[in-house]
């Protein structure tokens, strides 16, 4: 980055931190694909690094005010975006997220996605769907899905797998 560019993304900071709200979409046009980039050089999936910048961009307005004039602007927010990118990836171990493809057996193609996860519902129960919300939209434990069902961990984990295997079933008709 160019240090009149560096200069000016300093600025913006101390903008924000004086109360100007709108600097941060400047902030955005200037930096927005290097956020980008360093989100996803971590966690690899563009839904993730999405939540990445946009939890960036926030921290960035909330921390503002420490930002000291002298620093590497471009630096101080490649860090803000690195710690967060390093925690979602936490969060993601620490929840065992596992994508829905794997649970099911068989690979999904991108453009099919939406149609197949469509079918499979629509011959779903309600109650098998919220486990699978639950479970792969929300990123709920098997713990923390018993909690919300009321069932041990082990019903849960039977019952996910029964799910799976009425979807193999379905699929291999």
């Amino acid at each position: 980055m160019e240090q009149s560019q560096n200069y000016k993304l300093g600025e913006l900071i101390e903008s924000i931190a004086r109360g100007d709200p709108s600097a941060i979409a400047k902030i955005y046009e200037l930096v927005g694909k290097a956020m980008k980039a360093t989100a996803y050089t971590y966690v690899k999936n563009y839904a993730d690094m999405d939540d990445v910048v946009q939890e960036a961009l926030i921290t960035i307005v909330r921390k503002a005010s420490q930002f000291r004039t002298n620093d590497n602007a471009s630096a101080w927010i490649n860090r803000i975006v690195s710690n967060l990118a390093k925690n979602k990836l936490s969060e993601r171990k620490r929840k065992r997220e596992v994508c829905l493809e794997e649970s099911f057996g068989f690979m999904i193609e991108p453009n099919e996605s939406a149609i197949i996860i469509n079918e499979v519902f629509d011959y779903l129960t309600e109650r098998e769907r919220r486990f699978l919300i639950y479970r792969y939209w929300y990123g709920c434990s098997l713990s923390e899905l018993g909690k919300i069902f009321h069932r041990s961990k082990t019903n849960v984990n039977y019952n996910l797998n029964k799910i799976f295997e009425k979807i193999r079933k379905y699929y291999k008709k």
